[in-house]
């Protein structure tokens, strides 16, 4: 079938014989810069743009585009307000599912791959144009049902009675690498004007700004409007008192990451979390060549939306993959449309319900939406509100931030890593070190003795003389004694006989046990030791004077060792206790950050003073 591009004459061919079957209806307005004649490249082939049929369904219109590649491939190439798929009749052996039996969300397999149903739809043709390779008019049904895999998609048409299976991918507009567009001036963002329409609700005059458009509210009333309808439809009426002016004004143009959008339309959805109503704003945003994108506030916070170019997979323990990267969920709940300002590409209404739920991966986030014949997914990236403010030149002020975003980064997140890889780092050398003096320290003993004090008031012993060899070093004194429920002090001074330098070292030793109705306790030990630093080489003698209970009716017995160049652990595990301070603060902040944006989830966490005081009550 071809279509005549000046009179709309639809001819239809049989093998050599072409019948004219009468003129085809009038294609609807739209913002899609592809037109019959577009040239582009798919995978490394050339097609150009042959045919078109513009379809409708129960939210709006899309466009299907007839494409003939180089060798004589003929391919469906689906323009739906910036969301393309490129698709190939498959042939497939096995038979398709009935289209009763499926539903949005089930999973089907297809081409060995796990699909997922996410959109059923009743479309029908609006019209024709160009070459098509079968007969289509207005009012031609074309039941439909789409399945996606990752980036793969896959969509069955039922209009014929045997299914027909149309499989293909995902594209970005960029990699089709388009030539012989519609110029972005005819089509792009506030370049309709529409002004013999005029509001029926006020009589006020009614601009569009967007080709494609199908729901409109009144500038003046704020009165919901079908834009679809001729004389646009009265849809719904807002009262007076119900009023709500968007931070950003409608119609406002700002450049995000170099790319220039322009403020379409406004609506506010709210939902219900442990009794509490909550609700947030989303902005619609356009490019003639990009699509729609959204911004999203709430609470003060910022997020930039894009529809997912594949699909999500969520796998076991509430995570969802998507373009490698783990999403937690967050949170589920149903949520609905409160209050509408402005164009939108859909038949948005109030009270339009759906099941969201959020997974999260800061500063990015996943949000899938879900309704009875449809499963679409989102991606959020936060932004800072500042940002936003400078692009679209904001002159009120912005919202204050409450709490923390579900996808907010925590601003001392890069010096959190670093301050741990800084951690690891020394502590590695530490270690190094220690090792390279444990593996150098000999720790041989320079004197071993028992020395026996007489009850009462005993008096001092020396030790004989010993000698320290070797480069200065530390001392390590080791005390052995026989204390039972008993205690002593003992004072040592350890003397250089050939500088007379002394180094002294008092201890305190005491054991006491017994057993009452709680069973056997004990309290302290038999033994002590004690650390010298530093000290040179030479001849040395030791000094010990002994106090002990004046009651005590036996000798007291101390057996001594003192090494000489032993490895030390315990300046280790101080320099480790002071080196975690920093992050542990830095630990302590982020958890508390953390306690803040799981507050409002389906997971809440626990802040790490109650952490604190859990384990103190354990």
């Amino acid at each position: 079938m071809a279509v005549c591009e000046y009179c709309q004459s639809t001819l239809l061919r049989r093998a050599e014989d072409v019948e004219n079957i009468g003129t085809m209806a009038d294609l609807l307005d739209d913002a899609s810069l592809i037109q019959l004649g577009t040239e582009g490249t798919y995978r490394g082939m050339n097609f150009t743009v042959i045919g078109r049929i513009q379809m409708q369904y129960q939210q709006g219109v899309w466009n299907e585009w007839y494409v003939l590649f180089d060798n004589q491939r003929g391919g469906w190439l689906s323009d739906a307000n910036g969301d393309y798929t490129m698709t190939f009749v498959m042939d497939i052996k096995t038979p398709l599912p009935e289209r009763n039996a499926l539903k949005a969300g089930m999973t089907i397999q297809l081409n060995g791959d796990p699909f997922v149903v996410t959109d059923i739809e009743e479309g029908k043709c609006v019209a024709g144009a160009g070459e098509l390779p079968f007969k289509v008019g207005a009012g031609f049904a074309a039941p439909s049902v789409d399945l996606r895999f990752e980036r793969q998609f896959a969509s069955i048409d039922y209009s014929e009675a045997t299914p027909l299976l149309f499989f293909g991918a995902s594209v970005d507009f960029a990699e089709l690498h388009f030539s012989r567009l519609r110029d972005p001036d005819q089509v792009g963002v506030g370049k309709i004007k529409l002004n013999a329409l005029q509001c029926p609700n006020c009589a006020a005059p009614i601009e569009i700004h967007a080709a494609g458009i199908v729901r409109v509210t009144c500038p003046s009333c704020f009165a919901l409007l079908d834009a679809e309808h001729p004389q646009l439809k009265l849809l719904k009426k807002f009262s007076e008192k119900v009023k709500i002016e968007p931070i950003i004004p409608l119609g406002s143009e700002g450049k995000l990451n170099d790319v220039n959008y322009r403020v379409l339309g406004f609506l506010r959805r709210e939902g219900r979390s442990d009794g509490v109503l909550y609700h947030w704003d989303e902005y619609l945003l356009h490019h003639p060549q990009q699509g729609f994108f959204w911004l999203i506030e709430y609470q003060g916070h910022w997020s930039f939306a894009r529809p997912c170019k594949a699909l999500p997979t969520v796998k076991l323990g509430n995570i969802a993959l998507y373009q490698n990267r783990d999403y937690q969920h967050f949170s589920k709940g149903n949520v609905e449309v409160s209050y509408v300002l402005g164009e939108f590409y859909w038949r948005v209404k109030i009270g339009e319900r759906v099941q969201v739920s959020d997974y999260i991966a800061p500063p990015y986030s996943l949000s899938e939406e879900r309704t009875r014949n449809e499963v679409t997914w989102t991606q959020s990236e936060y932004l800072e509100a500042e940002t936003v403010k400078t692009a679209f030149a904001i002159a009120r002020n912005m919202p204050p931030q409450v709490g923390v975003a579900a996808n907010q980064v925590w601003a001392a997140e890069a010096g959190y890593h670093q301050v741990w890889r800084w951690f690891w780092g020394i502590t590695l050398l530490i270690i190094v070190v220690q090792l390279i003096s444990v593996w150098q320290s000999d720790d041989r003993v320079s004197l071993s003795g028992t020395f026996e004090f007489q009850s009462g008031n005993p008096a001092a012993v020396t030790s004989p003389v010993f000698v320290l060899s070797g480069h200065q070093g530390n001392l390590h004194l080791i005390n052995h004694t026989y204390l039972d429920n008993d205690w002593a002090f003992i004072g040592m001074e350890l003397v250089n006989r050939d500088t007379g330098e002394v180094y002294e070292v008092n201890r305190d030793i005491g054991f006491y046990h017994g057993s009452d109705e709680d069973g056997y306790w004990s309290e302290g030990s038999t033994s002590d030791d004690a650390l010298i630093a530093n000290v040179p080489s030479g001849n040395y003698v030791l000094s010990l004077d002994v106090e002990t209970a004046q009651n005590r009716p036996q000798a007291f017995v101390t057996q001594i060792e003192i090494r000489r160049n032993v490895s030390n652990w315990h300046n280790i595990w101080v320099i480790e206790f002071l080196l975690l301070l920093l992050p542990i603060i830095y630990w302590w902040r982020r958890a508390s950050f953390e306690a803040q944006r799981w507050a409002d989830s389906d997971y809440p966490k626990a802040s790490p003073s109650e952490m604190l005081s859990s384990a103190s009550d354990d």
